[in-house]
């Protein structure tokens, strides 16, 4: 059966010529976008950069980028008036540009990475700094010579030398992660889109655009702007404060205490109700941005029922019942960041840690099932010709190789040793493949850190630093917090996911995967070029210290000797019951064509990012709702009226942080003000 689905003699329909001028069109409308998203970043309030969803994959950990939708909406809008003829694959092409324009472009995508890391050099260079090469990051006075507006004519030029390399270096590990993951993308395109034919929810706002394309009003198109409007209107009062700061927090998010700072809407019933703090062991919160409830619709049932049943089970139950037999001494006295401690990563439960586990069962088993579909992607890039509109396996197998090789380069040249740089990479390619899967499939990603990875080869402690060896803490902390392992996307996360979620809108547009890979290579090497220097140049035109966006932390802590010692190694016992828990929902599902509860939920459900940024109660409200439509109403409800609401808030709230964004930038430069 595989070996039909890769077969180079398989039919293939008519590929649609794409002239040079039209390549050169998406270009320069790559770069233009780019560097006006780049800029857009800077003036983006800080809630809405550190945790709430903006227009590219930042915020929220779902990794969205849902700018696309916004232009789906306005192109719509001018279709439908007659003002714009465009075709269905220049549509589409068009489409994933304005995605790729925001991969590296807004909060988490790249400037998040050199914010961090800037402490390193001012603050933390007595701790840190030793394990950090120059080429990373300049010297302390460099650093601060960019803090405040009108350094470019002169600070800039004056340390020169020493932000070259940094500048060079971050476009160099860019492009070399880019090609690294690109290639994995063009590996695993048949068997996600084609053969599983996974749902991919971002990619689902190409059926705002598929509508655009049809003539006439419909259902899906009313549906859709009603909601388009409500959601744009919902953020009304954040376009009021942002203009007037006397203008009251209608919704809390940026004043309430109770509410989650870096995770926009997420209210803390556990710190905010005493009665819920000494009665229930388990963190609880509440997720109040519609946006959030709307991407989950588009989630599968299985995917949304997995999540809150595994969250209730483990995460809400267990402990509770735990409690009373003598387990988690003064959970109901401590608050919430006590028992998010004691539940995630504390005895007997080990919540954390068991999602961990899991998500080594999830590479480990999508291997061994689908191993016949990995030995014929070798066996075509060896001997045969990819059929007409496909990406040869041999340029997906060439691009790992090169980005692999360039990666390995990096890392041995920032002091990490031979054998801890493959490991690392290991560990980089396990987290982006699984997580990858589990946004394909429940739209969301986890904390998935590498810590637990580490202890079966470096032992289950390592001293502090400056004593920890300088090569391991770099590579460490890489795939724990900057490179990849939390909510720092880059080059790894975005290029994995935005290129998955392209090949899906291709296969729904009619586009070859081909031109798709095309416009992927182009763009992900253009925007690197693009985003990295005018980063830098901007930071120094308006003063890194008076932008409005939000300054991060030194993320080197977060895989010190603290961190790493507080975790436990994937080869406990928790690490391999969540591994074998893996095998087991796998073969009830292959058993038992009833069996409600699969793994790529289980896992989010079971992960400490699952309270802060989902919130308890969202997946089983979704899962509730949804059920509802389609009892009700039926395929026809859920398609016409249900998604195109869903989709039409989202392209809304977007719009409202569009233009949220757009005040701030008349306050900085008209008023002086931030």
């Amino acid at each position: 059966m595989v070996k039909k689905e890769l077969s180079s003699t398989e039919v293939k329909k008519e590929e649609v010529k794409i002239s040079t001028k039209t390549w050169i069109y998406l270009t320069i409308f790559i770069v233009f976008l780019t560097a006006l998203i780049t800029t857009e970043t800077l003036f983006l309030p800080a809630a809405w950069g550190t945790g709430g969803i903006n227009i590219g994959p930042s915020g929220g950990l779902l990794v969205a980028m849902p700018l696309p939708y916004v232009f789906a909406v306005i192109m719509l809008l001018l279709m439908d008036r007659g003002i714009v003829k465009i075709s269905k694959t220049t549509f589409a092409l068009l489409y994933v540009a304005v995605m790729i324009s925001t991969w590296y472009s807004v909060y988490k995508g790249f400037y998040t990475t050199p914010d961090a890391l800037f402490n390193i050099r001012v603050s933390t260079a007595d701790v840190h700094g030793y394990a950090l090469p120059m080429f990373w990051m300049p010297s302390a006075d460099a650093v601060r010579g960019m803090y405040y507006h009108g350094s470019l004519g002169n600070l800039f030029v004056t340390y020169a030398s020493e932000w070259a390399p940094v500048i060079f270096n971050y476009i160099y590990w860019y492009i070399v992660a880019a090609l690294f993951f690109l290639g994995w993308a063009v590996i695993m395109r048949r068997l996600w889109v084609d053969v599983e034919v996974l749902p991919f929810p971002h990619a689902q706002g190409w059926l705002i655009a598929d509508s655009a394309l049809q003539k006439g009003p419909s259902r899906f198109k009313k549906y859709l702007l009603i909601a388009f409007a409500l959601g744009i209107l919902f953020y009304v009062p954040y376009m009021l404060y942002s203009a007037f700061t006397g203008f009251p927090d209608l919704y809390g998010w940026l004043t309430n205490p109770n509410m989650v700072s870096w995770a926009t809407g997420t209210f803390q019933l556990t710190s905010a109700f005493p009665a819920i703090g000494t009665s229930v062991a388990a963190p609880i919160t509440f997720k109040t941005d519609p946006l959030f409830y709307a991407f989950m619709f588009l989630v599968p049932m299985d995917s949304l029922f997995s999540m809150w049943f595994s969250h209730l089970v483990y995460v809400v139950l267990a402990p509770q019942v735990l409690s009373y037999f003598g387990f988690y001494t003064g959970i109901y006295s401590g608050g919430i960041w006590d028992k998010d401690g004691m539940v995630y990563h504390g005895y007997p439960l080990y919540a954390e840690e068991i999602s961990t586990g899991m998500g080594l069962g999830i590479l480990v088993f999508l291997i061994i099932i689908n191993w016949k579909y990995f030995v014929q992607t070798i066996k075509i890039a060896i001997s045969d010709k990819p059929p007409e509109g496909e990406v040869s396996y041999r340029v997906g197998y060439g691009l790992v190789l090169i980005g692999a090789l360039g990666l390995l380069a990096e890392f041995i040249a920032s002091n990490v040793g031979p054998f801890d740089a493959i490991l690392g990479l290991l560990i980089i390619m396990l987290q982006v493949i699984v997580l990858t899967r589990l946004r394909a499939y429940t739209a969301f990603i986890t904390f998935f850190r590498g810590e637990s990875f580490y202890k079966p080869f470096w032992g289950d402690t390592m001293p502090p630093a400056p004593q920890f060896p300088a090569g391991k803490l770099f590579i460490e902390t890489h795939t724990s917090r900057w490179g990849t392992g939390c909510d720092t996307f880059g080059p790894y996360y975005s290029t994995m996911m935005g290129a998955m979620d392209s090949f899906k809108v291709a296969s729904m547009s009619g586009v070859s995967a081909r031109d798709m890979f095309k416009l992927l290579l182009i763009g992900s090497l253009v925007s690197a070029i693009v985003v990295i220097p005018l980063t830098f140049i901007e930071l120094h035109a308006w003063g890194f210290m008076e932008i409005p966006a939000a300054k991060e932390w030194d993320y080197f802590w977060d895989g010190d000797a603290g961190s790493y010692n507080g975790r436990l190694s994937i080869l406990s016992p928790w690490g391999i019951a969540g591994f074998l828990l893996v095998g087991i929902l796998l073969f009830l599902r292959l058993r038992f064509a009833w069996w409600p509860l699969e793994p790529l939920g289980t896992m989010v459900g079971t992960s400490e990012f699952f309270t802060w940024h989902i919130g308890t109660f969202s997946p089983l409200i979704v899962w509730a709702i949804k059920y509802a439509v389609l009892r009700v109403g039926g395929r026809k409800a859920y398609d016409e009226v249900g998604v195109p609401v869903a989709l039409g808030i989202i392209s809304g709230e977007i719009t409202g942080i569009i233009i949220v964004s757009i005040i701030n930038i008349i306050r900085f430069f008209v008023f002086k003000t931030v």
